[in-house]
């Protein structure tokens, strides 16, 4: 923030999303407005002020210069999709009114119209971009707070999870082309997410030390051909996993005498995993097992679900699948606990020292000096000698 001379007196500058703006004018003397811009000063500190050129800016030209500069952070697939957000929902519904008029009230009415003709999952993910939108209005103090903080969303039916039992998955194994045989056994083994074993390099598997890489994904984007290869979701995707034997064995074959470079699984001309063409080769599968309605997905589900079983610790758990945090564990697997609390208590059966409690909660008298014991074979109960 900034005086500057302006016609015959002086106004208060500053620079708003990298450009200059007027913050207030037509102060006779530049002692005015120094003590005016000391105000101001405070009223920034405190968050409290409001840049006047967010009154003539509108929500649609605000988004443009936010994204901008946002979309150079986004993976590619992110990008699409965010931006196929902005121009289909927010911009049509919001992109006309001031940043200023965007209250509350405005937001919750755009989620209550918003979720009669679109799912619930499609309305938390537009509210979440407005959200960031208008965070960053907030951090260019064009707005004070950020009107989507509170806005009551639609409660979304979660897709239920499934759970192979090991029948089930030595069926689905055996279902399964042999050609796509160690790529379900690996997802049934380290618990990988699709893209995950997608991207999977063959340099970044140690079939000797038993242990797999993940470094690497591989997506496609939506509604294009170009596949997109970069780095994990989050940094704590990016982790080693260790295999049980029976995927060590099966990615022998996958790996020896091939360049560190290539992709570990494949299809049978050689080409990369493609979602949809696997598909066909999945449900086919999954029919022939008498599994019907499992996704690719639940074979990360079933590894959690064996692992719990095993009493395998959330925070093991959560290293090993590579979630962000263990909120997430929690939230997605916390309920299965519950399941293997009985071989919890079986295990502290056999563990615990076995005692002699009696009847009085396993107190027993023993000699002290304080009472040290009776020579006598009586004592006087009410004055009375009593054997």
């Amino acid at each position: 923030m900034w005086i500057e001379k302006h016609g015959a007196g002086f106004r208060i500058r500053d620079r708003v999303a990298d450009r200059k703006v007027t913050v207030s004018d037509g102060f006779p003397t530049k002692t005015q407005a120094r003590a005016a811009m000391k105000v101001l000063v405070g009223d920034q500190a405190r968050g409290d002020l409001v840049m006047p050129a967010s009154g003539a800016l509108s929500l649609g030209e605000w988004t443009v210069e936010w994204w901008d500069a946002r979309k150079s952070g986004l993976a590619p697939n992110t990008q699409r999709s965010e931006w196929s957000r902005i121009k289909t929902h927010i911009i049509p519904e919001l992109g006309d009114a001031s940043l200023v008029s965007i209250t509350p009230l405005a937001v919750q009415q755009f989620v209550s119209r918003l979720g009669k003709r679109r799912s619930a999952k499609t309305v938390h993910n537009v509210h979440g971009v407005l959200h960031t939108i208008m965070a960053g209005a907030v951090a260019e103090r064009l707005v004070r707070v950020n009107p989507c903080a509170g806005t009551r969303l639609p409660r979304g039916t979660a897709q239920e999870m499934k759970f192979l039992t090991e029948p089930e998955a030595q069926r689905l194994v055996l279902a399964v082309p042999e050609h796509y045989r160690p790529l379900v056994v690996t997802a049934l083994g380290t618990g990988l997410r699709w893209a995950e074993l997608a991207g999977l390099r063959v340099g970044r598997v140690d079939v000797l030390a038993a242990t797999l890489r993940v470094e690497e994904t591989m997506s496609e984007l939506a509604g294009a051909a170009e596949l997109v290869f970069g780095p994990p979701k989050s940094a704590r995707s990016r982790r080693t996993v260790s295999l049980p034997s029976e995927v060590q064995q099966a990615l022998i074959g996958l790996t020896a005498n091939r360049k560190p470079d290539e992709l570990v699984f494949r299809t049978t001309t050689g080409q990369p995993m493609r979602v949809r063409n696997f598909r066909r080769v999945w449900l086919a599968a999954v029919a022939r097992a008498g599994v019907e309605g499992l996704r690719f997905h639940d074979l990360r589900h079933t590894h959690v679900a064996w692992l719990i079983s095993g009493k395998a610790t959330l925070t093991a758990i959560q290293h090993r699948l590579g979630h962000a945090s263990i909120t997430v564990t929690s939230d997605r697997y916390g309920h299965l606990l519950p399941a293997v609390d009985a071989q919890i208590v079986d295990v502290l059966n056999e563990a615990l020292p076995r005692s002699d409690w009696g009847q009085d909660g396993g107190s027993e008298s023993t000699p002290t000096h304080d009472n040290p014991p009776q020579d006598t074979a009586t004592t006087s109960v009410n004055g009375t000698e009593t054997p």
